[in-house]
């Protein structure tokens, strides 16, 4: 088995704005911390990437994400098996992002129901749910190894299916916190298509009310968001860094499209005038 290094990590998800290319530019901002928080887990890309903290704690509120990574550790056998007798067809596609759509009650870890969402995610264009059919080539290939891989890292952490809300009722911010958000962007606010789960305006604020908290506790955070005055306003007060980034997509032309996004932090790593001096002179 190859060494589990940063730059071999597994990405169980291929998900739609993931961070998987952009993470390895974060990882070395990431300050010291004895408890890693990720509240919007998706694809799990700066998770899979950095060194793991003495605990982690994953979150999601999507439950077809939380199940898939229950399923990877604890129904790993059965989740390779399903996928296995799933064969390549549209009409599988449709009928099962339809019964994913509609079913949203989950009874996790449920393999069948994870094989069926990593076939759909695989599958869709660009990696959303709601997008249509692209046969990807890979998905005639044998899991086994991969999850495992991601078994391995998982292992030892808490996965959490809350409302970012709720998570911070439960992790209450400390002194030794890093805490990673990717939370719904605004233009997914505007459009209402990108994710399963979309935010309110409300939402952004609401979150923004729970980030002053870490602060005031004494931890640390980092924020990745789109590219938007609103955002800027919102954040007015943190270490707001303006990095060129490109998102995980399903086409070259997607993959290739290069955007602004926000990176807001309430500290500033010794790196980050490097990482962030040729954006800063574009603007």
């Amino acid at each position: 088995m190859p060494s589990l290094d940063w730059y071999e990590c597994p990405i169980v998800i291929p998900y739609y704005g993931g961070k998987y290319e952009l993470s390895k530019t974060l990882v070395p901002l990431i300050p010291h911390h004895n408890r890693y928080i990720e509240v919007f887990a998706g694809g799990l890309s700066m998770f899979f990437r950095k060194s793991k903290a003495k605990w982690n704690v994953l979150n999601d509120i999507d439950n077809n994400i939380v199940n898939l990574y229950m399923c990877v550790i604890y129904k790993h056998d059965e989740l390779v098996e399903n996928l296995f007798w799933i064969p390549k067809s549209r009409k599988l596609f449709l009928d099962f992002r339809e019964e994913i759509k509609e079913n949203r009650e989950i009874e996790i870890p449920d393999p069948e129901q994870a094989a069926k969402y990593f076939y759909c995610i695989r599958n869709s264009f660009n990696k959303l749910i709601h997008t249509p059919f692209s046969m990807n080539k890979d998905m005639n290939k044998n899991w086994d190894e991969e999850f495992r891989y991601s078994k391995i890292f998982l292992g030892g952490a808490t996965i959490e299916n809350l409302d970012f809300g709720t998570l911070f009722d439960k992790y209450y911010p400390k002194e030794d916190d890093f805490w990673y958000l990717d939370p719904p962007y605004i233009i997914a606010t505007e459009k209402g298509s990108y994710y399963m789960n979309n935010f309110t305006i409300e939402d952004h604020t609401r979150l923004r009310d729970r980030v002053n908290g870490i602060d005031k506790a004494g931890g640390k955070f980092m924020i990745s968001y789109d590219y938007r005055p609103e955002v800027k306003e919102l954040y007015k007060q943190y270490n707001t860094q303006v990095l060129n980034m490109r998102y995980t997509g399903a086409t070259k032309a997607a993959r290739s499209t290069e955007r602004k996004e926000y990176i807001i932090m309430n500290y500033e790593p010794v790196s980050q005038i490097e990482i962030f001096k040729e954006t800063k002179n574009e603007e």
